[in-house]
């Protein structure tokens, strides 16, 4: 399969109201307290959001890339990986 999937199905999808809800909860209290910016100045900034933009949706076919190994012993890159066995990229966090 090589084709870009939705996320794990055991994280729920943050709601909106949560979002808003730790927003108000922590406001400023998530910056660091000589930090000029707020998280606001952060979201709304061009870079940011280009971040938060999509490039793929589901279905489409997974970029090509490359990564530096765990071990630090050279490179893996996608495509090597999907000649030998199908592939499964998790992004996030199970802690």
């Amino acid at each position: 399969m090589r084709t870009v999937a939705r996320g794990s199905p055991v994280d729920e999808a943050w709601s909106v109201p949560g979002m808003v809800l730790s927003r108000l909860r922590h406001g400023r209290g998530m910056a660091p307290p000589d930090s000029p910016l707020t998280l606001q100045d952060v979201m709304s900034r061009a870079d940011y959001l280009d971040l938060r933009t999509a490039k793929v949706a589901v279905g489409d076919l997974a970029p090509d890339f490359e990564l530096a190994r765990v071990d630090r012993d050279g490179t893996v890159r996608l495509r090597s990986l999907l000649d030998e066995l199908p592939v499964a990229l998790v992004f996030g966090s199970y802690t």
